[in-house]
């Protein structure tokens, strides 16, 4: 029953069924029966050229989810993970939002981006169910250990109990890149599935993440966060937000989906670029900001994949690594931009803000693209007006000050209409964070402002 669930899955697309492989021109992925030595070995020898995969079919969706944890990669190096539950059905299983867990993660690395920006890695096997545009709140100091009955001397207390103002409240991020057991950062590259099958298959789940924050030097808990260092353990509670499931997209006709993002707003955009990827979107991305050395960084990190150190490019990086064309990423300058940005056309460099580029752009484009932006709240609100004078779907990934983020405490609230026409307060930790642009009121004097050090959400 199995080969002909599969057979006709692939049969969509061209694909022909031979034995336990199935095989399209020099594209080829194998359906293993094997054990997982044998896999791993298969793995081995194709390096990093994907052109075999494993994929390690359960029973059940909630039986492939605990196959698919991190700690369990090594025993499936390299494989992609199916539920014979949704083979069978044809439908990909709707999944609720994830639980929110309060947990402890450990920082690898606090990278200086630019002036102004830090890149930070972190493990946290505990968002490994986190789906984009998903975000979490995090303590913006490390984990102390308690004085207890340790003794202190009179002449010593001052040094024992820090006096200077301490931010009480967590933080909102977005996680900017997320990282996956046995598959290389810029796995999407090569990466080349079918997309009658790319529903119904799941990546091994990520354990370590990438988040991009600005210090604001006015503010309380972003510049205590650039003294976290490799390992210290941070204090964090998440997934929090409603996740967007791309895969919906297709059956609305979308093939192609434009992310559009101002400064910081672009980090949480680039996990939904990468589903996007995977699932044989066609993406093209506009980056607006103010100069390009901003996004210049030294990769220390290099080196865990194989890399030497080297000067990086944060953002236009992580388009390329996903997968992105050159000639599908667009920057936009406040400053006149450099001649060249890595091999990206010296056309798609544009010297002013964002919207104006992408307005442009629509000018001469064609097809039924829908665009996804984060940003500014004016730039968002720009860039819903050129979407609807194109005809073209928009959806925002709003930022908002956040005291719990599990929406209780109401303070991250925006004005939006409902179908009815209705005017209600939507809280952006819960309903959101991504909308449809036109269900938001933008002139909404009641909602509190973003921060401008944001991420998916504002931080301050």
């Amino acid at each position: 029953m199995l080969p002909i669930l599969i057979q006709n899955l692939l049969a969509r697309d061209g694909w022909i069924l031979r034995g336990t492989e199935a095989v399209r021109k020099d594209r080829r992925i194998r359906f293993f029966n094997r054990p997982s030595p044998e896999i791993a070995a298969i793995a081995r020898h194709d390096g990093q050229r994907f052109r075999h995969l494993a994929i390690v079919i359960a029973s059940s969706h909630a039986e492939m989810e605990r196959l698919r944890a991190p700690k369990l990669a090594d025993k499936f190096p390299r494989a992609l993970f199916a539920s014979l539950e949704e083979l069978q059905t044809g439908h990909p299983v709707e999944l609720p939002p994830p639980a929110i867990a309060s947990f402890t993660a450990t920082v690898i690395a606090n990278t200086p981006v630019g002036d102004t920006h830090y890149q930070l890695a972190f493990q946290a096997e505990e968002l490994r169910h986190l789906r984009p545009p998903q975000f979490f709140m995090m303590d913006v100091r490390p984990v102390r250990a308690p004085l207890g009955l340790r003794a202190v001397c009179r002449g010593k207390w001052r040094d024992a109990v820090d006096r200077t103002p301490q931010p009480l409240l967590k933080r909102p991020f977005g996680i900017c890149r997320d990282f996956h057991p046995h598959f290389p950062a810029d796995y999407l590259k090569r990466l080349d599935l079918p997309t009658s099958l790319t529903p119904f298959l799941y990546l091994p789940a990520p354990d370590r993440f990438d988040m991009l924050y600005k210090v604001l030097p006015d503010a309380l808990g972003t510049p205590l966060m650039t003294r976290l260092k490799r390992g210290d353990r941070v204090h964090m509670i998440g997934p929090l937000g409603q996740p967007f499931d791309v895969r919906r997209l297709r059956a609305d006709g979308i093939e192609e989906v434009h992310l559009v993002g101002g400064g910081v707003g672009m980090a949480p955009l680039i996990t939904l670029i990468e589903a996007l990827r995977f699932h044989a979107f066609r993406v093209k991305v506009f980056l607006g900001i103010a100069t390009v050395q901003s996004l210049r960084y030294r990769d220390e990190l290099a080196a865990t994949f194989g890399e030497k150190p080297r000067d990086a490019y944060v953002y236009v990086d992580d388009f390329l690594a996903a997968g992105v064309a050159p000639a599908d990423i667009f920057v936009s300058c406040d400053v006149a931009p450099p001649r060249r940005i890595r091999r990206l056309p010296p056309e798609n460099l544009f010297h002013g803000l964002v919207p104006e580029q992408y307005r442009r752009f629509l000018a001469t484009a064609c097809g039924k693209p829908m665009a996804i932006t984060c940003g500014p709240n004016r730039m968002m609100e720009v860039m819903a007006d050129i979407c609807r004078d194109a005809g073209v779907p928009l959806k925002v990934l709003l930022e908002k000050r956040m005291g719990c983020g599990i929406g209780v405490c109401f303070s991250c609230v925006q004005k939006v209409r409902r179908p009815d026409g209705a005017e209600e307060f939507a809280r952006v930790c819960k309903e959101g964070p991504l909308f449809d642009a036109k269900d938001i009121l933008w002139n909404n004097h009641l909602s509190k402002p973003p921060s401008v050090a944001c991420g998916c959400a504002p931080r301050c």
